[in-house]
């Protein structure tokens, strides 16, 4: 059956309407302040305790703006380059309501929109070749056994072990790229949450040697240990680039 032609009218009502969704602006809050913090605050900063999030208030308190972006765009420290200062430098303050309830993704979008308009930032993505830590699959046969359904959630250790109950592995590679010299990425295909428990007393921090130097390397515990493989090489990771940005955000 043949389609009966658009009318003249129908044809700009479809075009207007298309021009309206396309020019839809993106999700921001509907108020917001950003403030430099007080430089004699107590507090470590750049961790989740200083972070709050509501469904109708969303706060950050003594962060960096580089802290600010991993939170938004939801990356690791290394899949974001930019100037220095963005690191530690300046510290700031963020509260912000949204129109209304919200949850953490559509928050992590009014983020990038404040940033991005109050920092006047100019920023675009690349693929970059980079040393890594590939976590894979070893030869033989897994280690561990995914998590039962009723069982809680839960990741606890010290300095030489570490026990993840129903975590993703995700979670093994985050822990790893906190304590070596490069990031450790997930290359294994594993997309269930497992329990597990790992040796990490031949593993020091950001690549300085470990306290027991006797201990078998993390490449030797991950394989025993998960039946795992943990090897350097060079792998293509995009990277958010920081062309620009005000150290003084616009006024509120």
């Amino acid at each position: 059956m043949n389609k009966k032609p658009l009318t003249a009218a129908a044809v700009v009502l479809a075009r207007l309407t298309s021009e309206c969704i396309m020019a839809a602006p993106p999700p921001s809050f509907e108020v917001a302040t950003i403030k430099p913090a007080d430089p004699d605050e107590a507090g470590p900063g750049d961790i989740a305790r200083n972070m709050s999030d509501s469904p109708g208030h969303f706060a950050m308190r003594n962060v960096s703006l580089r802290f600010c972006l991993e939170w938004a765009y939801d990356l690791k420290d290394y899949e974001i380059s930019g100037p220095d200062w963005i690191k530690s430098e300046i510290r700031y303050d963020i509260a912000a309501n949204p129109p209304g309830p919200a949850s953490d993704n559509e928050m992590r979008l009014m983020l990038q929109t404040l940033l991005t308009e109050r920092f006047q930032m100019k920023f675009h993505r690349e693929t970059k070749n980079v040393d890594v830590y590939a976590l894979t699959l070893g030869k033989g046969p897994l280690k561990f056994k995914e998590a039962k359904s009723d069982e809680q959630t839960s990741l606890s250790g010290t300095p030489t072990g570490a026990m993840f109950t129903k975590q993703p592995i995700s979670r093994l590679t985050f822990l790893l790229t906190r304590r070596m010299d490069r990031p450790a990425i997930d290359l294994t295909g594993l997309k269930g949450v497992y329990d597990f428990t790992l040796d990490l007393s031949g593993l020091g921090f950001n690549g300085n040697p470990p306290q027991d130097t006797s201990a078998p390397s993390i490449f030797t515990t991950v394989q025993e240990n998960l039946g795992l493989k943990l090897e350097a090489r060079k792998a293509p990771i995009e990277i958010l680039v920081i062309d620009h940005a005000e150290k003084t955000p616009t006024a509120n």
